[in-house]
């Protein structure tokens, strides 16, 4: 035997020859094929011809046994070869020892489960070695051994599936007349059956044996009894080695380590093996009482789940709380721990208490379900009472003191109630669900406390929103010069009330310090964020308010009453005055002030906006509006045309930007034009109308023609007394007529309304002028003063006398400006009765 071409991996004592290894696969170039190699290793039971096998195959010189000497062990350990008649890939060879020598003995049978498990876990292909006549047996084909492995491969190696199968070479020696498929359809379900029965990680649960393995199957004759046949199929089963073969067993695997790490992957892996104490099975007794016992304790587990009384008490725990729950549970579990004890009272003592053990915990998992039922049944029935006591506790009672007596109550009822739940024999903790239960009880009755923190706070709210809401908009519509202040006022009033109602509901209820502290402070962030919200409502809608305030001041005088826009009419001033108004407004609503600490930061916004009204430029209707733009640098240096945003000032605080000041000032000048024009315009009309003398020729005419008449009535002073008598007449007709405005609607129109008006002026007109004859001839000195009283008021006689739908007009004449015609139309639309001053004095 060349002993150059093989080498001892493992010897018989476990030892691993890391050196020799390393140098062996030097020697033989497989640290520079990279991948292209191959491990080919063989296992199956002692003396069944796996050296021979190899040799024919692979034309290796393993040693083999000499049957003439008697059946013994040949091969101890691991040996290695590399294949001479297959040239590519390179082809590396394991012979294991034989399994089920009597040489190691029944109770030493680990090494060749380390060992399978090291051909298993390194090789590409494993052979495994049996006989046919053994296929259908349990011990005799290997069955306990391949299960060992395959169990043992997943727990050390965690293969991934379908990532790197293992092919599995099952070799029937000595074939029989059976035919090769229906061996392999026998082995093929035993597998099925090792695979199913083995215990598997959790993440292999739903995965098949073919995940992880191939299986290919061949059969040799009786190398004694056809040598000749035995090496001929030997040589074609060669042939499946090499890459040529269209049946070939090589695979390429992502996974394979290249030549230069094999050796060191060979001695790791031996490493982990030897380490895992799971191999070292005990022997035939213990390994008997372990399946004995544990089919005990699965009978005794399966009797106790379709136990008719376990049923039952299981139903009973569904639908409510058992009173006697505790000991009809122990007596299930004394009743499967007893039955246990006595079938397997025969058996190995530290298997058998190992197995009771497991048994009671897993027997004790299957009642903790209903425990647990239980337990919840008991919480529910604990936490309706201790709701139903709070709920119908005496009015006269404080809160606390009510809850602090439900809590002793339930906790009490509790803990009796666990008592009677526990099982005897169970290592449950029942001081557990108590700390549970009282933190649920705590927990709930904080809940109801809570409930009760919100709806004083929803209340103490509702009754802010009221408060808050309807005054500071009552105040913002307004928008007097003390606004800010007032609105502060406001607020510390309103939430100082709230406040106070709020500790008074919390009385009893023992409501920590830093809960009532944090509803008093979203008390007053809700009163402010609520006037906050109005401030910037009315922000928004800044440039309307502006105008209303403006026309309010210039429209009407200090008492309330609409302006005449006579010709004594100082309109600059009223202009001047109503946008210093507007101004004012704007400045409030520019900024936010809810705190007096903001009325410093707020000064520069009140200086730079009424800048704006008070500019000289202001004075001149033509130019105000770009006064506007060219506005203002405040006293304090503040350039509001160029800034962007107010100095000093917080963003959350500011409400209108110095840019938005400046666009709603430039669009509220433009818009406020409008008025003071219509003013000028009806200023105008009734300085033309006080003004108007009748043409040149006319009064050429009156004089020629009225010469005799007049030196009548000069000569005659009663004619002179009737004339000015019938011409205050008529005047006065005329004006409460108000013919010009009423013949500005048309000439049938007019005239209808003329002809409806004419009757009623004319008896009211001749009665006066009656009386005021009756005067004069009576006193007429107190008739001339009464005279020039009337004159002064004339313009309220005529609203007295004149009609509902009567409307105010000047004296002006259809050739009148049209400024003077559109004051009129505005003031007759708004339904206002006025008379120019021009008028009064007339």
């Amino acid at each position: 035997m060349a002993q150059s071409h093989i080498l001892q991996v493992v010897n018989g004592d476990g030892e691993f020859d890391e050196t020799r290894v390393s140098e062996f696969l030097a020697s033989h170039s497989i640290n520079d094929v990279g991948v292209g190699y191959q491990v080919v290793a063989i296992t199956g039971p002692q003396s069944s011809g796996k050296s021979t096998l190899m040799n024919a195959v692979f034309g290796t010189t393993f040693e083999e046994m000499d049957a003439i000497s008697g059946r013994r062990q040949t091969t101890k350990g691991i040996w290695m070869a590399m294949g001479p008649k297959i040239q590519e890939p390179r082809t590396l060879l394991l012979d294991l020892e034989g399994s089920d020598g009597r040489e190691r003995g029944e109770d030493d049978n680990s090494f060749e489960r380390q060992s399978s498990l090291f051909a298993l876990a390194v090789a590409d292909v494993l052979l495994v070695n049996m006989w046919a006549k053994d296929v259908g047996r349990e011990a005799g084909a290997g069955k306990p051994l391949l299960k060992t492995i395959f169990q043992v491969n997943l727990k050390l190696f965690t293969p991934a599936p379908n990532r790197r199968r293992t092919v599995l070479l099952f070799v029937f020696r000595d074939r029989t007349r059976t035919p090769l498929a229906r061996l392999i359809e026998t082995w093929e379900e035993d597998l099925r059956s090792m695979w199913a029965s083995i215990t598997k990680p959790p993440n292999y649960e739903g995965c098949d044996i073919t995940d992880f393995f191939e299986m290919v199957y061949s059969s040799l004759p009786n190398f004694e009894e056809r040598e000749e046949d035995f090496r001929a199929e030997s040589v074609l089963l060669r042939r499946r080695f090499t890459d040529e073969n269209e049946d070939t067993l090589v695979r390429v695997s992502r996974d394979k380590l290249p030549g230069d790490a094999l050796a060191l992957s060979l001695q790791k892996v031996w490493e982990v093996i030897r380490d895992q104490k799971d191999l070292n099975l005990p022997a035939h007794k213990v390994m008997v009482a372990n399946i004995r016992c544990a089919e005990i304790m699965e009978d005794q587990l399966r009797s106790l789940e379709e136990d008719q009384a376990w049923m039952g008490l299981r139903q009973d725990s569904e639908a409510g709380l058992v009173p006697n729950f505790g000991s009809r549970a122990g007596a299930l579990l004394d009743s499967c721990i007893t039955g246990y004890e006595q079938e397997a009272r025969y058996f190995e003592d530290s298997v058998r208490h190992t197995k009771q053990s497991e048994l009671a915990e897993r027997a004790q998992q299957l009642l903790h379900s209903a425990y647990t039922q239980q337990l919840g049944h008991l919480r529910q029935n604990t936490m309706r009472h201790l709701n139903a006591d709070m709920v119908g506790r005496d009015p006269q009672q404080s809160f606390s003191a009510a809850a602090a007596r439900s809590r002793a109550n339930a906790l009490s009822a509790f803990q009796e109630g666990v008592q009677g739940l526990a099982v005897k024999g169970t290592t449950w903790d029942v001081r557990q669900p108590v700390s549970d239960i009282a933190v649920e009880i705590d927990a709930h009755i904080n809940k109801l406390r809570a409930q009760k923190l919100s709806e004083v706070e929803k209340e103490a709210q509702k009754g802010l929103a009221s408060a808050v809401g309807g005054s500071a908009g009552s105040l913002l519509d307004s928008c007097p010069p003390d606004l800010w202040p007032r609105l502060r006022r406001l607020l510390a009033a309103s939430v100082s009330k709230a406040c106070k109602r709020a500790g008074m509901d919390f009385e009893g209820y023992d409501v920590p310090e830093h809960d009532t502290c944090a509803l008093f402070e979203r008390l007053d962030a809700f009163a402010r964020a609520k006037v906050e919200a109005a401030a910037r409502e009315a922000a928004n809608t800044a440039l309307p308010r502006m105008k209303d305030r403006f026309n309010d001041v210039f429209s009407k005088d200090e008492t309330g009453m609409l302006r005449s826009w006579g010709p004594r009419a100082n309109i600059p001033a009223v202009n001047q005055k109503a946008r210093e108004a507007a101004s004012q407004l704007l400045a409030q609503l520019a900024v936010l002030r809810t705190d007096s600490k903001q009325d410093n930061g707020a000064s520069v916004v009140d200086t730079a906006v009424r800048e704006q009204a008070s500019d000289k430029a202001s004075s001149s209707t033509q130019d105000s509006i770009a006064a506007a733009d060219t506005a203002t640098t405040s006293g304090a240096g503040f350039d509001m045309v160029a800034a962007a945003e107010w100095p000093e000032l917080p963003a959350d605080v500011v409400l209108l930007s110095p840019s938005q000041c400046r666009i709603l000032w430039r669009q509220f000048s433009s818009d406020s034009m409008y008025a003071v024009r219509q003013a000028q315009a009806t200023q105008e009309a009734n300085r033309a109308a006080s003004n108007k003398w009748p043409p040149f020729w006319a009064i050429a005419a009156m004089v020629v023609l009225g010469f005799d008449e007049f030196v009548a009535v000069l000569y005659n002073p009663l004619w002179l007394v009737l004339a000015l008598i019938i011409f205050l007449f008529g005047k006065t007709v005329y004006q409460e007529l108000d013919v010009d405005t009423e013949m500005q609607r048309g000439m049938l129109p007019g005239a209808m309304a003329l002809s409806a008006k004419f009757v009623p002026v004319v008896q009211r007109v001749s009665q006066k002028t009656l009386e005021a004859v009756k005067d004069f001839v009576a006193d007429p000195k107190a008739l001339s003063e009464k005279m020039q009283e009337k004159v002064a008021h004339v313009g309220a006689s005529v609203r007295e006398h004149v009609a509902p739908d009567s409307h105010s007009a000047t004296t002006a004449t259809s050739t009148g400006i049209a400024g003077a015609q559109s004051e009129v139309r505005q003031r007759r639309a708004g339904g206002e009765v006025e008379l120019t001053e021009q008028s009064a004095s007339a």
